[in-house]
């Protein structure tokens, strides 16, 4: 048996690996449509029990202030509070209680969405003091 064999041709080879860079991720939320006032507590006060279901909102703006989209989204510790109150967050305004939820809702840099954030609260629900901790993020992904 007998074995033959070429010469070795080297090849050059190469890549430059580039990571993007990390985007500005940052959101603000607004009482007002000029984002001069920021919200960082909302306050529905005291209220008389008027033996009804009835609904409160407020209106918030949220601007995209980095320089990439993001998807937003919230959560809140309602629940571990008390189960007789819902919420929801609409991501438009005018809203109808939760046809557009603000969850994984596309905001451009720059740009300011008006939203609607409300509590529902049922007839006869039991008096006290609630509070509750809502949290609002936005993601960015490739």
């Amino acid at each position: 048996m007998y074995f033959y064999r070429t010469e070795p041709k080297p090849i050059a080879a190469g890549i430059v690996l580039t990571v993007y860079p990390t985007p500005n991720i940052t959101i603000g939320l607004y009482w007002d449509s000029a984002c001069t006032q920021p919200v960082t507590t909302i306050d529905y006060g005291e209220m008389i029990h008027p033996n009804q279901q009835t609904t409160i909102w407020e209106k918030i703006y949220i601007r995209n202030e980095g320089d990439n989209w993001v998807e937003v989204y919230w959560n809140s510790t309602l629940s571990s509070v008390t189960t007789e109150i819902t919420e929801w967050w609409d991501s438009a305004y005018p809203w109808w209680w939760g046809n557009n939820p603000l969850n994984g809702t596309r905001i451009e840099a720059g740009e300011v969405r008006e939203t609607a954030y409300g509590i529902r609260i049922p007839a006869y629900a039991t008096p006290g003091t609630y509070n509750w901790t809502i949290t609002v993020w936005g993601e960015h992904y490739y």
